[in-house]
C-alpha cells in the first residue's frame, strides 16, 4: 500500500515538472537553512561538553557593588585557591590559571610565538584534556617543565619525539617538555598552545601574588559529588569577607556548564535569556520561520494545482477510495518531495558550510557518522513533510466526486483567506529581515565612520617583546634617526584596548555616588603628538618640566564625570596634579561610549611603542629601516608591527560576520517568499482563466489584465509591511538598546524595506500576469 502511494507520488512529480522543481527548490533551501542553523545550535550547546566532570566544575566569580549597581567578573586573588583547599571540604580540587598571551618559544633554529596559559597542576584534574605522552599534572608541579599541545609539538619539533627536549621561553627560561596533550577541541572556551607551570608565574609576579586585594586570576574548582552549591556559596562569601574585609565584594561559584550560554550577568543576576542563549534561540526561531516559509510555498503551489488534481480525486473516490486513503496519498507525495529536497539540501549544506566557517571563524561540520545529526535531520524531514503536506492533503481530499466530475469546484472564501494569510506571513518575516539588514548595515557604517579622536593615518605600533620593554629611550633615539619618522612614543597599553582601572582615585568635591572606575595607563613623552591626539586644555608630558613625573593627564569624560570645575589644570587627582586634558578618543569597543581615563608618566617598562610616519612616505621602505633599528636593540625576537587604522577596522569583523549571516538568511527567506508569491499568482491566474478570457474578448488590453492581477497580489505584501513595520521597530529598538554609540532609527529604513518588498513582489508576479494577459482567450473559453 505504501509502495503504491509513493509510486503514484513519483508519477505526479514527473507529470508536473515545473511545480516539482519549485517545490523541491524551495524546500531544499529551507531545509539547508534549517540544517545549518541546527548544526550551529548543536555546536553552541556542545561548548565545553567534552569535560568528563563538567557538572562538578565551577568558576569562582565576584559581584562588586559600585554606584548602587552590581558588576560581575571572574578575576580573583591568587591566595584564594589555597584557602579553598584547606577550609572547604566540599571542594575536591582547586586550581588557578592566567592567560600569558603570545610568548616566544625557541628550539633549535625555530623561533615562533605560541599562545600560552599558566595553570596549577590540579587544572588537569579538573579539566579533561587527554594526554598523549607524559602526565600533565606531574609536569606542572615543576617550574622547569612545560606541557605542549599536539600541534604545538609538531610546529616546534616536527615528527621528532618532543618528550624531554628543551624549549626556551621568551629568551628567559629553559623548560623541559614533560607532557603532550591532544589539541584543544574547537568547542572549548579555553584556547592555548602551551601550558606553563603556575609556579613560574608566581616567580615572575612576586610583588602582588600574595595579596588578597589584587584580582587578576581565574580560580577553578571541582566539587565533591553531591555538594550543596547554595551552602558552598554561603561559605565562600563568609570566607572572602574574612580575608579581604571588603563588604562590597561577594564571592560565589558559578557552574562552568552555564558559562558559555548564560555567562552574561545583569546587576548581579545571571541573564538566563540574554547573551549567547538569546542569539541561539533567535537563530533557531529564524531557522524555523524560514522552514515554515518553504512549507507555505508547498501549500500554495499544491492549491494552485487544485483544479488539475480535482478530477483525479473525483475519479478515485468514485472508484471507492476513502478520504483517509487520499490524505495518505498526498502526505506520501509531500514526504517524497521533502526527501528529494533533503538530498539536495545536504549538498547545499556541504557547499555552504566552509564559507560560513570562514566568515564566522567556527569549525562547524556535517558529521555523517553522528547519529544525533541524522536523527535531527530525520525529525526535520518528517516535520517539514507533514506540515507542508497537511493542508493540501485535507483540502484536496475534501472534494466531492459528483461535483468535481461535473467540473463544479467550490472555492471557499476561507481557503483564499488562508492562502493570502500565509503569503502575508511570509512577507512579514522577509520585510523584518530586510529592515534588520538595513539597520545592521547602517550601524556598522556608523561605527566605522565614528571620529576616533586621533589621527590614525601613518600611525604604526610595535609590541614590545623581551628586552625591548626596558630599552625605549635607546630605541627611540635610533628610530628618530630615520628621516621618514616624525615622532616616537610608548605606553603600557595600545591605543585600541586599555585594561587597568581603579575606583580608588580621590579628587576635590568627590561624592559617595561617584564611585566609578577610571582607566589608568602609563605613557611616555610625545604620546599625544605621536598618536595625533588633541589637547583641549594644558599640555602633554614634556622633558622640559621636571615636575611632570608627579603629574597626570585626563580625558574630557573624566572631567565631566568627576564634575571638575575651572581651573582644571592643577587640580589634584590623589597626589597628582592635572597638567592637561586630552580630547576623548575611541578605545576598546567602538560602539561603546568613552570611559573616564587618567594617564601618568611611565618610568618603568613600556609594552607598546608608537611611531608616526611622515605623510606621503612609502610605508614599506620605512618598515625596512624600522625593522633594522628594532633588530639592533632586540635581535632575538621576530619583528612585529601593525598599522593602527587596519587594526581598528578588524574590530568590526565580528559584526560583519553577523551581518553576512543575517543577509544570507534574509536572502533565503526572500527567495522562498518569492516562490510562495509565484505559487499564489499561479493559483489565481488558473482560477480566473475564463474571467481573463472574457475581459480580453470585451476589449481589455494586456496592460490592464496585468494590472488587475498584480494589484491582487500586492495586497498581501502591503498588509505584511503594515504588520512588519511596528514589529521590526520593537525588535530593532531592543537590538540597539545595549549599544551606547548607536544610530537613530529613521522612517526611510522601514519605507525602503517596504518598497523593496513591493518591487520584488511585482517582479515575481509579473511572469504570471504577462503570461495570462498574452494567453489566447479562445482556449480559455472553449469548454463553454
Amino acid at each position: 500500500m505504501f509502495k503504491n502511494y509513493f509510486q503514484l507520488g513519483w508519477r505526479n512529480l514527473l507529470k508536473n515538472k515545473l511545480s516539482t522543481i519549485i517545490n523541491i527548490g524551495g524546500l531544499s533551501i529551507g531545509l539547508a537553512t534549517g540544517i545549518i542553523i541546527m548544526l550551529w545550535i548543536t555546536d553552541e550547546f556542545g561548548f565545553n561538553a567534552f569535560h568528563a566532570h563538567l557538572q562538578d566544575i565551577h568558576l569562582l566569580m565576584q559581584h562588586q557593588k559600585r554606584d548602587g549597581t552590581f558588576f560581575t567578573g571572574s578575576s580573583t586573588p591568587a591566595p584564594l585557591a589555597a584557602a579553598l583547599r584547606s577550609d572547604l571540604p566540599e571542594i575536591k580540587y582547586a586550581a588557578r590559571s592566567s592567560y600569558g598571551g603570545q610568548q616566544l618559544i625557541k628550539t633549535g633554529d625555530k623561533n615562533i610565538y605560541q599562545l600560552s596559559l599558566y595553570a596549577d597542576p590540579d587544572y588537569f584534574n579538573i579539566m579533561t584534556f587527554p594526554a598523549i605522552a607524559g602526565n600533565p599534572v606531574t609536569a606542572l608541579r615543576e617550574p622547569g617543565s612545560v606541557v605542549l599541545t599536539e600541534s604545538a609539538a609538531a610546529r616546534l619539533f616536527g615528527k621528532a619525539d618532543p618528550m624531554g627536549k628543551i624549549i626556551r621561553q621568551n629568551n628567559t627560561h629553559d623548560l623541559k617538555v614533560a607532557a603532550i596533550i591532544r589539541d584543544i577541541p574547537p568547542n572549548s572556551t579555553m584556547r592555548c598552545d602551551i601550558i606553563l607551570p603556575f609556579r613560574l608565574f608566581e616567580q615572575e609576579n612576586k610583588d602582588w601574588i600574595d595579596k588578597w586585594d589584587n584580582n587578576r586570576l581565574l580560580t577553578w574548582v571541582q566539587l565533591q559529588p553531591g555538594a550543596d552549591l547554595p551552602g558552598l556559596n554561603h561559605k565562600l562569601e563568609k570566607l572572602f569577607l574574612e580575608k579581604t574585609q571588603d563588604s562590597t565584594e561577594h564571592l560565589f561559584a558559578y557552574p562552568f556548564a552555564d558559562s558559555w550560554m548564560h555567562g552574561a550577568f545583569k546587576n548581579g543576576k545571571p541573564n538566563r535569556y540574554g547573551g549567547r542563549f538569546q542569539v541561539v534561540m533567535l537563530s533557531g526561531i529564524i531557522g524555523l520561520f524560514v522552514l515554515l516559509i518553504a512549507c507555505i510555498n508547498f501549500m500554495n503551489l499544491a492549491t494552485a494545482r487544485s483544479e488539475r488534481r480535482a478530477r483525479e480525486v473525483g475519479v478515485r473516490k468514485a472508484l471507492g477510495a476513502s478520504r483517509k486513503t487520499i490524505i495518505f496519498q498526498f502526505l506520501a507525495e509531500a514526504l517524497l518531495i521533502t526527501f528529494l529536497a533533503m538530498l539536495l539540501s545536504i549538498l547545499l549544506t556541504l557547499i555552504t558550510i566552509p564559507a560560513l566557517n570562514r566568515i564566522s571563524g567556527r569549525s562547524i561540520s556535517f558529521g555523517f557518522s553522528n547519529w544525533r545529526i541524522w536523527s535531527g535531520l530525520l525529525s526535520l524531514v518528517l516535520f517539514t513533510g507533514l506540515v507542508a503536506g497537511s493542508y493540501p492533503a485535507f483540502f484536496l481530499s475534501s472534494f466531492q466526486p459528483v461535483k468535481v466530475l461535473k467540473g463544479v469546484i467550490s472555492h471557499h472564501k476561507g481557503g483564499s483567506i488562508l492562502r493570502r494569510s500565509l503569503v502575508t506571513f511570509q512577507f512579514v518575516l522577509s520585510i523584518i529581515m530586510i529592515i534588520t539588514t538595513i539597520v545592521i548595515y547602517n550601524q556598522l557604517r556608523y561605527g566605522q565612520n565614528r571620529p576616533v579622536g586621533y589621527n590614525q593615518d601613518n600611525l604604526l605600533e610595535i609590541p614590545a617583546r623581551g628586552d625591548m620593554t626596558g630599552k625605549f629611550k635607546v630605541l627611540k633615539n635610533d628610530l628618530l634617526q630615520i628621516p621618514e619618522i616624525v615622532s616616537v612614543s610608548a605606553g603600557t597599553d595600545n591605543l585600541l584596548e586599555y585594561g587597568g582601572a581603579t575606583d580608588g582615585i580621590q579628587w576635590p568635591g568627590k561624592t559617595p555616588d561617584q564611585n566609578f572606575s577610571i582607566v589608568v595607563s602609563s605613557i611616555q613623552y610625545d604620546w599625544a603628538r605621536t598618536a595625533g591626539m588633541t589637547m583641549v586644555a594644558g599640555r602633554e608630558f614634556s622633558p622640559d618640566y621636571g615636575s611632570d613625573s608627579t603629574g597626570c593627564i585626563v580625558n574630557q569624560t573624566a572631567v565631566k564625570k568627576m564634575g571638575l570645575k575651572e581651573p582644571i589644570i592643577g587640580t589634584l587627582l590623589g597626589k597628582n596634579p592635572i597638567i592637561g586634558v586630552v580630547k576623548d578618543f575611541v578605545c576598546d569597543n567602538p560602539f561603546n561610549g568613552t570611559r573616564p581615563m587618567a594617564f601618568y608618566l611611565g618610568t618603568g617598562a613600556m609594552n607598546h611603542f608608537f611611531i608616526r610616519l611622515r605623510d606621503g612616505v612609502d610605508p614599506q621602505q620605512s618598515l625596512v629601516k624600522i625593522e633594522q633599528a628594532v633588530k639592533r636593540s632586540n635581535p632575538e625576537y621576530p619583528f612585529e608591527y601593525y598599522f593602527n587604522k587596519e587594526a581598528y577596522q578588524k574590530q568590526f569583523d565580528g559584526i560583519r560576520s553577523g551581518q553576512l549571516m543575517i543577509n544570507w538568511i534574509g536572502g533565503m527567506a526572500i527567495l522562498i517568499s518569492c516562490l510562495g508569491l509565484f505559487g499564489l499568482s499561479a493559483f489565481l491566474a488558473e482560477r480566473r482563466n475564463k474571467e481573463i478570457g472574457i475581459r480580453k474578448i470585451m476589449g481589455a488590453n494586456a496592460v490592464r489584465i496585468w494590472f488587475m492581477l498584480t494589484q491582487d497580489f500586492l495586497k498581501p505584501v502591503i498588509i505584511a509591511f503594515l504588520l512588519a513595520a511596528p514589529l521590526a521597530l520593537i525588535i530593532m529598538q531592543q537590538l540597539l538598546h545595549g549599544i551606547e554609540y548607536r544610530i537613530e532609527l529613521q522612517w526611510w529604513m522601514f519605507l525602503s524595506a517596504g518598497a523593496l518588498a513591493v518591487i520584488i513582489a511585482v517582479a515575481t508576479v509579473s511572469y504570471q500576469g504577462v503570461r495570462a494577459a498574452r494567453a489566447n482567450p479562445v482556449k480559455a473559453l472553449q469548454a463553454e
